[in-house]
């Protein structure tokens, strides 16, 4: 569409020395509605997908890629308990308060040029961390290793929205979906591989080292596949908008973060109650700067879109739920009936396999049945976190891989379904022009509700855990949660009926 427009204004300009033939009639809606002409796809577009969903993993697998490396962290850099949580938070916190102005700054200077620097700036932060001599200085790296990736992700789905016609945006987004869940989970397996295999007597650093030649290549990709956009509407960075949206996450992301790991102490609350008066003045700022015609952080105008609305609280309690879903699983096997981490791991490869198989298959099954593959999908995965309650309770402490196998083939293939599909459903009457501010807008709700998912489920999980350690303990605070989970799902369930099955057609008003 940008292009489009670019090419008209380009002919415009060449004045009447140029006679153009005239233009043939554009058909209209009964309504009276002129429809778009058909739009001509960049033949480039799959290169450019694959380009930015290189990126995309990359940051997605530096959230879990640490996890299996705390033991090495701490032994290698003598660091205390404190400072190594303080390099998972580091990572998470700057990454998730800094997401909506990473994809206004798109907007402005342009979402290719934007998303080279956040690569560049990400590798570079990749080898700092992997080079960190101290606690302190491994905690400073990931900073700007999330700082850098809130830079480059929103440019991804940006990037996407523009260079994608709407026939082809729902199977562009289910490969974003698929590369999003897969980075999750693969995570903690590559990061057990490379701290296993001590690679040099490097010990955890590989897990930081490895992203270098990626980075590299992903630059060089960009700058030869990528083509510049911007938004006319974006003409400079709202930066009082920019500390108020910063100091409102903040105020709720660092307590969700920390907060279960402190003992949940008083400045916890104060700052989460905080979060709802700073995120009011925010709003009433915006709708000041866009009254007065500037450029606002946040187009609320997105909000005008019932399907954007909807799709985003579907999304907070579809991701709030995932999110927590392998950590108290996990907690579950190993602490709960004694699994090794291999064998944790192993059980968890049925969820892997079934995912991957799913969310490919979602882009063949979509154009079907539409949205509603989100509601098969939710429903799917409440079926089997039921069974997994049944067989947790029957099975106890004799529960194996293979009782659980089937049932998280199950779940996987409901998460396959819905994550792929729900990224496209809330993007996809979204123009390009505001292709950045959505896509900031998502991938924040997207990462604050995988915060809150863990802080409140866990919470929820450790509460009815208390000080027992029995299986029996262990088996009621799984059932206690995942009832959390299964509402959470069921509420997803439910507000997707409210969307149309199909997308409306664009039209011109």
């Amino acid at each position: 569409m940008a292009q489009s427009l670019l090419l008209w204004e380009v002919d415009y300009r060449k004045g009447p020395a140029l006679k153009s033939p005239p233009s043939p009639p554009v058909p209209s809606t009964p309504a009276g509605q002129q429809v778009r002409p058909p739009e001509t796809p960049d033949p480039g577009r799959w290169r450019a997908l694959a380009v930015v969903l290189a990126a995309a993993f990359l940051v997605g697998l530096d959230f879990f890629v640490v996890n299996v490396s705390i033991p090495s962290i701490r032994t290698t850099l003598h660091a205390t308990f404190a400072e190594v949580q303080l390099v998972i938070a580091s990572y998470g916190l700057t990454y998730g308060v800094l997401l909506i102005s990473g994809g206004r700054l798109g907007d402005i200077y342009g979402r290719k040029r934007m998303f080279i620097w956040g690569v560049v700036a990400f590798t570079l932060a990749s080898l700092l961390c992997g080079l960190a001599p101290t606690p302190l200085f491994l905690i400073a790296a990931r900073a700007v290793q999330g700082i850098s990736g809130a830079m480059l992700f929103p440019q991804v789905l940006s990037i996407m929205q523009i260079t994608f016609p709407q026939s082809e945006r729902a199977k562009a987004f289910g490969l974003f979906g698929t590369v999003i869940g897969t980075s999750s989970f693969s995570g903690n397996v590559l990061g057990g591989l490379l701290v296993s295999a001590d690679f040099f007597g490097l010990s955890w650093r590989p897990i930081f080292l490895i992203n270098l030649p990626i980075g590299l290549l992903t630059v060089l990709a960009a700058m030869k596949f990528l083509k510049e956009s911007r938004s006319p509407k974006a003409r400079r960075l709202d930066l009082v908008g920019v500390a108020l949206m910063t100091l409102a996450l903040t105020m709720l992301l660092y307590p969700l973060i920390q907060g279960r790991e402190a003992g949940w102490p008083v400045w916890a609350f104060v700052c989460l109650a905080a979060f709802l008066p700073v995120m009011a003045i925010f709003v009433k700022y915006e709708q000041w700067v866009t009254n007065r015609g500037g450029s606002p952080l946040v187009e609320l105008a997105l909000f005008h879109d019932p399907a954007f609305v909807i799709g985003l609280f579907s999304g907070v309690c579809f991701f709030s739920g995932a999110a927590a879903f392998f950590l108290i699983f996990t907690i579950f096997l190993q602490n709960g009936i004694g699994y090794s981490p291999r064998e944790a791991g192993l059980t968890l490869a049925w969820f892997a396999i079934a995912f991957l198989g799913s969310s490919l298959a979602s882009m063949r099954v979509q154009p079907h049945i539409g949205s509603r593959i989100i509601n098969l999908g939710a429903a799917l995965m409440m079926t089997g976190l039921s069974l997994l309650l049944m067989r947790t309770a029957a099975s106890g402490a004799a529960l194996s891989g293979l009782d659980l196998g089937p049932i998280l083939l199950l779940y996987g293939t409901g998460q396959g379904f819905v994550m792929p599909t729900l990224i496209s459903t809330i993007l996809i009457n979204i123009k390009g022009h505001d292709a950045g501010s959505a896509s900031g807008v998502l991938s924040t709700v997207q990462q604050v509700s995988f915060a809150t998912g863990v802080a409140v489920i866990g919470t929820v999980f450790f509460s009815a855990l208390g000080s027992s350690t029995s299986v029996e303990a262990f088996i009621h605070s799984l059932r206690v949660a995942f009832t959390v989970n299964i509402s959470l799902l069921s509420v997803t369930f439910l507000l997707m009926f409210r969307i149309p099955r199909f997308p409306a057609r664009e039209v011109h008003h």
